[in-house]
This record gives C-alpha cells, sequence and structure tokens, in this order.
C-alpha cells in the first residue's frame, strides 16, 4: 500500500542533538512511496488499521492516569500509522530523518534517535511534535511484535511480497491478552522495540519449533486457518499492545 501524510508538523530538529547538519523543518506534506506495512496502517484501508488499535488499546489503559495522552490521542493514532522504512521518501525533510534513525523493512536501527526527538520537543514546550514523534516510536513497537519484522524477513506491501501472518490480521482483530511476560520496566520507551522482537521470535519459536519463519508461513485468510494459527495471531495481537502500553507508559514516566 502507499501512504500519504496530510497534517503538518512545523517544528525545528537540532542539528547539534541529532547530527543534521542544519536546523529543520519537518513538513508533512503527501509522500505516496511504496512502503512496507507492519501489521496494517491505516491510509487507504477501508478497514480500522491494527496499528490503530494497538495504539488506542495503550491510549485507553493510560489516559486515565496521563489526562495529556487523551489531549494528544489523534496525534500519536496518526503518527502510528506512519510507515517510514527502507523506502525513501519524497518529502525531502522526512526522507532526512528517515535515513538519522535508520529506516529499514522490519523497522528501523536506532529508535532511540525518534526517542530523543519527543524528549527535545517536549522539553521545547512543542508538545504536538513530541506526541507526535512517540506515535512514530510506537509504530516500531507495534511493527517488532510481527514474526517477519522480528526475523527479519523481507516482506512489503506489494501482493507478491506481503506476509501472510499480517494479511490475515488485517481481516481480524481478536486480541488476547495472555501474557507470558511481565513488563521489564525499561528506562527508555526505545527499548521496547527491541523487547517486542524478542517476544515476537519467542513466541514463534516455541509455537513451532525447529521452524524457520518465512513470509508465506501463515494462511491468508481465517476462514482456512487453523485454530492454533488464529490463536498464535490473537496472542501476537494482544502481546504487541501491551508491550506499546508499557512503552507507553515509560515515555509518560518522563513527562508527567
Amino acid at each position: 500500500m502507499s501512504f500519504r501524510i496530510n497534517i503538518a508538523i512545523l517544528t525545528a530538529v537540532s542539528g547539534v542533538m541529532f547530527g543534521c547538519s542544519s536546523t529543520e523543518k519537518v513538513s508533512e506534506e503527501g509522500s505516496t512511496d511504496e512502503q512496507e506495512q507492519g501489521w496494517d496502517s491505516q491510509d487507504g484501508n477501508p478497514t480500522h488499521a491494527t496499528h490503530s488499535y494497538m495504539t488506542e488499546y495503550a491510549l485507553d489503559q493510560l489516559q486515565g492516569t496521563y489526562p495529556e495522552l487523551k489531549t494528544y490521542r489523534d496525534t500519536i493514532v496518526y503518527a502510528s500509522n506512519r510507515e517510514i522504512h527502507d523506502a525513501a521518501l519524497s518529502d525531502a525533510t522526512l526522507e532526512q530523518l528517515r535515513k538519522n534513525v535508520g529506516g529499514n523493512n522490519w523497522g528501523c536501527d536506532h529508535p532511540e534517535y525518534v526517542w530523543g526527538y519527543a524528549k527535545y520537543f517536549y522539553a521545547k514546550g512543542d508538545k504536538y511534535s513530541a506526541y507526535w514523534y512517540l506515535g512514530w516510536l510506537m509504530h516500531y513497537v507495534e511493527d517488532a511484535g510481527v514474526p517477519a519484522h522480528a526475523f527479519h524477513v523481507y516482506h512489503q506491501s506489494s501482493p507478491s511480497d506481503w506476509d501472510n501472518l499480517e494479511v490475515q490480521a488485517t481481516q481480524r482483530w481478536n486480541p488476547a491478552y495472555g501474557l507470558n511476560k511481565s513488563n521489564p520496566a525499561y528506562s527508555d520507551p526505545s527499548s521496547y522495540v527491541a523487547f517486542s522482537a524478542t517476544w515476537a521470535t519467542g513466541d514463534f519459536t516455541s509455537t513451532y519449533p525447529g521452524v524457520t519463519y518465512y513470509r508465506t508461513f501463515f494462511s491468508t485468510s481465517p476462514l482456512w486457518a487453523s485454530s492454533k494459527e488464529k490463536t498464535f495471531i490473537s496472542n501476537r495481537q494482544g502481546r504487541t499492545a501491551t508491550a506499546v502500553k508499557w512503552a507507553m507508559q515509560t515515555a509518560m514516566t518522563h513527562w508527567q
């Protein structure tokens, strides 16, 4: 799928802090670049996107404790649907940001930079931008919960390169919240990207021991998926949403 960025963030990014050559302004003018889709994102999507569901779950769990999350809810959900990965972006500023964080097919090499942007803008009093970057970071936590991302199995949004688990999950949001891990309580929310990936690979190897993951391993529809498949995907949906909640909670402890 392609996506279009259609709101504006008018912010300054510190070149010294993030290694840019000059102060940058993030303008979100429409990009229609072909992008990998971790789970599914909202743009051009007739369903309610999995990225939205996961972010909304975290917000629903936390906004009573952290009221600012309610204020910036739409911004966070919107940003969590951004696909900033390995494909070059037509917007020059977003393309520079993509390069800064090391965007790649399975996520990015440096999610800590995204959290650095969020902290920078919050300290400057630009909460809108801070929460936009928080939502962007949550996208990477969510993507890491997909085995294809966690195992670094190349896949894209074109039908010939689909990851079947993502295709099946798009059709059925049925999260299960039976957890087999507890919150590691990291001090840095970007640490939950790697944690989410480790959780995903661990779930797969324990459910399918001795199997090497490949993108067509799962069925493309819950209509002909086995009960084992459906249980696995339900667990991945619920556990990934929980990892997002923990990451978001950690971020809020820095800001409240």
